[in-house]
């Protein structure tokens, strides 16, 4: 479950917002505990360090700071990044170089699943934090075309295209007979008549299909309904796809260097059923989403934060795309690198889709 933090900032007048700004995007820098002497080195503050204490005291008690008991500094709370992330941050413009990487590995790739797994390495490199992309299950992809091929006495093989263009293969063991002609007919059948459907929506639809008065006369139309439930019932893939790159950049993070810590975040990564159920549950929303600390239940238990965006064509969203890391992450360099990569993708599926019509 996804709640964010209702914010409004009321409760902070402008020298605080400063403030906080500041020792977030000290901490994001060093990972060290900031104390009132190092705000008021960095020379941004007509104030003493009394008068900083006495400021950063008031944002802990508001809950945007917190304290560690093993330092005179302080460190922002989940609260206090997500304040930031919504009135503060001034999103980086990414580089040439960083836009030039990331439109090449996406469009040199043919397949989508190459595209896919190109997409979530430029991404971990760019960022230095674990790249993610999500794919959820077949069923809830439209189809472009299916079509049946016989390829041995009692079986048949499904193809099944997806307008996304992914292409799943599916052999079919019926007991009833079908001409070349017939499987041919009915291929384009139901290309014709569920294109732009997902392939839950095609069972259903087809399931109903036996209870009309039409279906019960027409021995045509009984072979093209039972051949295409058997099609789409239980599709492979899986019941989703998920690309991790770059786990091993959690080595370089503070954050995770001692041994447990180290251990309890592989094996989050591990946990992709988890990482799954966020992701899908952030498909039915537009635009960038950032998710810190106690947001979710996931990146709450491990101290995570996600930065997504879905990608796909507006009619038909298709994945989602991230970067998972340490709630200190650079959200202002990490924003626009999963923005920018999401679009790449949409504009890539779009073009495949363009070239096959």
């Amino acid at each position: 479950m996804v709640q964010h933090f209702d914010l409004s900032g009321d409760d902070l007048d402008t020298r605080a917002r400063e403030v906080l700004r500041e020792i977030i995007m000290q901490h994001v820098a060093t990972g060290e505990a900031i104390s009132s002497r190092s705000l008021a080195k960095c020379g941004r503050f007509q104030l003493s360090p009394a008068s900083l204490r006495n400021v950063m005291a008031d944002l802990e008690d508001l809950g945007y700071l917190q304290h560690p008991h093993t330092s005179a500094g302080r460190v922002p709370t989940d609260r206090g990044y997500r304040f930031f992330i919504d009135n503060l941050m001034r999103s980086h413009t990414l580089s040439q170089r960083e836009r030039e990487m990331i439109d090449d590995q996406v469009s040199h790739a043919n397949e989508i699943d190459e595209v896919l797994h190109l997409a979530s390495r430029v991404l971990s490199k760019l960022s230095d934090q674990v790249g993610l992309i999500f794919m959820p299950t077949l069923l809830q992809f439209t189809i472009r075309s299916m079509d049946f091929v016989a390829v041995a006495d009692s079986k048949i093989m499904c193809i099944i295209v997806g307008q996304n263009g992914v292409v799943v293969n599916k052999i079919i063991e019926t007991r009833q007979q079908f001409t070349r002609d017939e499987l041919q007919k009915i291929s384009r059948y139901i290309t014709i008549e569920f294109t732009g459907m997902t392939l839950d929506n095609i069972r259903r639809r087809l399931v109903r299909m036996t209870e009309e008065e039409r279906a019960r006369h027409d021995a045509m139309l009984q072979k093209t309904i039972s051949l295409g439930i058997e099609a789409v019932n239980d599709v492979s893939p899986l019941e989703h796809e998920l690309y991790v790159e770059g786990a091993a950049s959690i080595l370089t993070k503070p954050e995770f260097s001692d041994a447990v810590s180290l251990r309890k975040t592989f094996l989050a990564l591990q946990e992709k059923e988890k990482l799954v159920e966020i992701l899908n549950s952030c498909l039915s929303e537009e635009g960038l989403q950032i998710l810190v600390g106690s947001e979710s239940n996931f990146t709450q238990v491990y101290n995570f934060s996600i930065v997504a965006r879905r990608y796909g064509t507006q009619a038909t969203p298709l994945g989602m795309v991230g970067i998972i890391g340490p709630m200190r992450m650079e959200y202002a360099r990490m924003a626009p690198l999963v923005d920018y990569l999401g679009l790449a993708l949409s504009r890539k599926i779009e073009e495949e889709q363009e070239q096959q019509q």
